[in-house]
């Protein structure tokens, strides 16, 4: 399975694939919606070399057919002799143990950065992912210029839903012109029998103004439906869109549809119609109010209603005199004072989550990380760590009764198993499963494989207990997979072998010992494709 896995090529990064900017065809001409170009950083993969936050210091390779290898390997190994690296961790973080949340809670940046950037451990609290929330807020307020992931993201979906509505709105004009020419109808009376044209050329005579440049003809449609704007208008009686910009109501056309499709800028500035009462003491809607405020308002010349009374001469809100003060002090206390106040100054409050399978591996795999104890302050033990995690895994947390099988002991297998093999093992809740797979992290590619996590009692203690693993059944296997393959995933089913209990107490590592993975890769099966 590592084989196979390992064999499967990495996808295109997709930060580096140049985007070509989409015009929006509502923008005004010469203007389009190309990404802000700004001082680019340090290349990713100077970023993210370290695929762990340890370092290495492996020898060089020997080749015999190639002499000098030799050299360089014996000049390596007498440097590291000679001059030996600096002990691995060169720096441990430190963590927090949240009791709410169930997860370790990393506050120092440098060690968010740190553990983000050497191995994609954990996500940011404020954040999908990478915990960027503090650049997200700065470029939100015009005091970062460089790029935000979450921003770009954004974009590229507001592009995708421009391009789609532009596709609706031809395809709405494309329905309409056929509409147009079907819209005759053949007579049946007498008089439209004697009314039809005695030849072809009054024929084209009488039809050829009425077809010319797409004209609406004035005939009734066979379904009752008119294309005439003011027959509709007359017939949903009156009902209007009202914008917050120009108050001309968009009459529907067809089928209760506006004559041209809303963009989704557009979208942002409809206002429902609602009836309000304009008196603030009344918890009752009367049939006579007015529907909406601009309805019922006494525009002036540039549309905006005079000293903010309605028609019937009433304010829709509370005035000054109502609440017993006068308009002059009202103002003066909503006057602000320059230079009251310094300038806001944002702070970064974003924290690193880690769950239980990536803290465990940072403290007992790799020693890069220690836990503290929010009650005590003082550091937790691996085996400490190791029954904590396991304890807090069951829901709701048990302190004795520790079964082989527990959540943790299930999920940290296959954790570690994964992230042995050289992957980066992120979780996979937003697709349904257990873990993600990707080859050099989220933001080089895709996820490649999707884990769900299976127990296996194949042990005859087991078998004699008369232990079933959960049942599955076909429909959620294919629902999984039917997931998976529509988001370009590859499923894999992970089968922990359980081992029967044991009265002593073992180290964390004794009892990992003897958890036994196998590896299933799931494919969904295509009867016009795979038929052979």
């Amino acid at each position: 399975m590592a084989d196979t896995l390992d064999s499967v090529p990495a996808t295109s990064n997709q930060h580096d694939v140049p985007s070509i900017p989409v015009k929006s065809p509502h923008s005004p001409p010469g203007k389009s919606n190309s990404r802000p170009s700004g001082p680019r950083g340090p290349p990713l993969h100077q970023i993210y070399a370290l695929p762990a936050p340890i370092r290495t210091f492996p020898l060089p390779s020997f080749y015999p057919s190639n002499p000098v290898s030799l050299f360089h390997l014996v000049y390596a190994w007498v440097s590291q002799f000679v001059s030996p690296p600096p002990a691995e961790p060169a720096v441990i973080h430190q963590g927090i143990w949240s009791p709410e949340t169930r997860s370790v809670q990393i506050k120092d940046p440098k060690s968010i950065r740190a553990l983000w950037e050497q191995g994609f451990f954990g996500k940011g609290n404020y954040s999908r992912s990478e915990p960027n929330w503090f650049k997200r807020e700065q470029a939100r307020k015009g005091k970062h210029t460089g790029h935000v992931a979450e921003d770009l993201t954004a974009q590229r979906r507001q592009e995708r839903k421009l391009m789609k509505w532009d596709r609706a709105r031809k395809e709405q004009e494309a329905i309409q012109r056929t509409r147009l020419q079907e819209a005759w109808v053949a007579p049946v009376g007498p008089k439209e029998l004697l009314a039809l044209p005695n030849s072809e050329q009054d024929w084209k005579l009488a039809y050829s103004n009425a077809f010319a440049g797409g004209g609406s003809l004035h005939q009734p449609i066979p379904n009752g439906e008119s294309l005439d704007p003011a027959a509709d208008a007359a017939e949903l009686n009156g009902s209007m869109l009202v914008t917050d910009e120009d108050t001309t109501p968009i009459t529907p056309q067809m089928n209760g549809h506006s004559s041209h499709p809303l963009t989704p800028t557009d979208s942002g500035k409809l206002r429902k119609t609602v009836r309000f009462s304009p008196k603030v003491e009344s918890t009752t809607f009367q049939l006579s109010d007015p529907p909406t405020f601009r309805a019922s308002a006494q525009p002036n010349g540039n549309g905006h209603v005079v000293d903010g009374r309605l028609a019937n001469g009433t304010s829709p809100s509370p005035q000054p005199t109502d609440l017993g003060l006068s308009a002059p002090l009202l103002e003066e206390s909503h006057t602000p004072e320059a230079n009251s106040e310094p300038e806001h100054v944002i702070v970064d409050r974003e924290l690193l989550q880690l769950c239980l399978e990536e803290t465990f591996y940072l403290v007992f795999a790799l020693g890069a990380l220690t836990v503290l104890d929010p009650a005590t302050g003082k550091p937790f033990t691996p085996s400490d760590l190791f029954t904590l995690c396991r304890q807090v895994s069951y829901v709701p947390p048990r302190k004795i009764d520790l079964q082989p099988d527990d959540p943790f002991l299930i999920n940290y297998a296959v954790y570690h198993h994964f992230r042995s093999l050289g992957w980066v093992t992120r979780p996979g809740i937003k697709f349904g499963v257990d873990w993600m797979l990707y080859n050099r992290g989220p933001v080089f590619s895709h996820a490649e494989f999707a884990v769900i996590v299976l127990p296996a009692y194949s042990d005859p203690w087991w078998k004699a207990e008369g232990r079933q693993p959960p049942r599955r059944s076909w429909h959620w296997l294919h629902t999984i997979n039917r997931v998976q393959s529509t988001a370009l995933k590859t499923l894999v089913l992970a089968y922990v072998e359980i081992p029967p209990p044991s009265e002593e107490q073992l180290a964390a590592a004794d009892v990992l010992k003897k958890y036994k993975v196998r590896e299933f890769i799931v494919k969904r099966w295509l009867s016009n494709r795979n038929r052979d």
